[in-house]
């Protein structure tokens, strides 16, 4: 191992620490929030959909502002603010008396996630190089569905021996954590460059736009579109239309992260090996096959498969559309276009629950899927058929 690996090593360590600590807390609460939601609105598609999508909403604003302040400022700060943000808000859950409490929580969520992984995401862009970035970007997705995964697991039993609240709480205390390991553990990636022109200059994001920049970035908004959409609908179509037990859910959403993750570990690999279409255009083709079989299957063994299937597929053609974005970007406009990157990303975070809640509310749980299925449909058209190879070798 020379210097360099270990280099990257050891920042990847760093990074994971603080990025595994803050998912293991969204693991504890992902399968709570839909839930929750309806103890202050009531169990409606709409009005839980609309609640939840306030999240997406606050991190799709912040997503480009905070590329901005990233570049200019650097991103351990940013990393360091988005951890408070988001401990603070979870504590402001675990004791919300109201719907405007849970509003303001909600807010401040995506306010700090907007912040804490931008920072993150483009610090391990830029500790990898070029040879590495798919690698850096499936090893960052990876590492977040694991954490998902094991905060998914721990959830139930916590749910059942303390409470809701007392979850929230806990998955508090973990954002905190993450907190004190950007502060205390995390160096800064950008080095001693300061950009030239103002917090919201504009200038060097001309050379971004392309068939390429677009296709990475529906394909983030894909990416949480599915997440969160799966996130505010599947425990309310599990329990209410399909009438399985509440219990089942973490079953289902362990299936759904832990594919993901592997899925993401493989894909990075692959990617910097073969290329960006070809991984892009097969995870666009499983998510939209799985799709279909949730929408015409209901049992729970059915559920699960297509749940674990539909995770694979977003897992694998995730950190592959990141990994173009770091192909066509420069050092002077990463953080740029990784902000705008994330806005699509965190509109799809919004639309998920939203689209999901207006759907489902006026046309049917099915009709959300077939509408779901045609979107990963046209990303998989658009990786075969419209990008250019992003990936230079040698």
């Amino acid at each position: 191992m020379g210097e360099g690996d270990r280099a990257f090593l050891s920042q990847v360590v760093r990074f994971a620490a603080a990025l595994s600590t803050m998912f293991i807390g969204y693991g504890l609460i992902q399968p709570l929030i839909s839930l929750y939601t309806t103890s202050f609105v009531g169990a409606s598609y709409l009005m839980v959909g609309a609640m939840i999508s306030s999240i997406g909403l606050v991190k799709a604003a912040m997503g480009p502002v905070s590329g901005f302040l990233s570049d200019t400022y650097g991103r351990k700060k940013f990393a360091s603010a988005g951890a408070v943000s988001i401990a603070v808000s979870l504590m402001i859950v675990a004791f919300a008396g109201s719907t405007v409490h849970l509003i303001l929580a909600f807010v401040l969520y995506g306010l700090g996630q907007a912040l804490f992984f931008l920072a993150l995401m483009t610090s391990m862009v830029e500790a990898a190089g070029p040879a590495r970035r798919a690698l850096s970007l499936g090893l960052y997705e990876g590492v977040n569905s694991f954490s998902i995964l094991a905060g998914t697991a721990l959830s139930g039993p916590i749910v059942a021996a303390f409470g809701s609240r007392m979850t929230f709480g806990l998955a508090a205390a973990f954002s905190f954590v993450s907190f004190l390991i950007c502060v205390l553990l995390m160096k800064e990636t950008m080095g001693l460059r300061r950009p030239e022109g103002g917090v919201l200059d504009l200038k060097g994001l001309k050379k971004l736009v392309s068939p390429e920049y677009a296709t990475a970035m529906f394909s983030a908004f894909l990416f949480m579109y599915t997440h969160s959409l799966f996130m505010a609908i599947i425990p309310l179509y599990t329990t209410i239309t399909v009438q399985l037990p509440a219990e089942f859910l973490p079953t289902l959403f362990m299936g759904f992260s832990g594919t993901t993750a592997v899925a993401s570990l493989i894909a990075g690999p692959v990617s910097d090996r073969v290329g960006r279409k070809i991984p892009i255009a097969l995870g666009m083709i499983i998510a939209t096959a799985s799709y279909s079989a949730l929408l015409l299957n209901r049992t729970p063994s059915s559920l699960i498969v297509a749940g674990m299937a539909l995770g694979f597929g977003v897992g694998f053609f995730h950190p592959v559309a990141s990994a173009i974005v770091a192909d066509i970007s420069t050092s002077e406009n990463r953080g740029k276009a990784f902000g705008f990157y994330r806005l699509m990303r965190d509109l799809g975070t919004f639309a998920g629950p939203a689209v999901a809640g207006v759907v489902s509310g006026l046309l049917g749980v099915d009709t959300l899927f077939m509408l779901s299925m045609c979107l990963s449909a046209v990303g998989a058209m658009l990786a075969i058929f419209v990008i250019k190879e992003t990936l230079r070798k040698g």
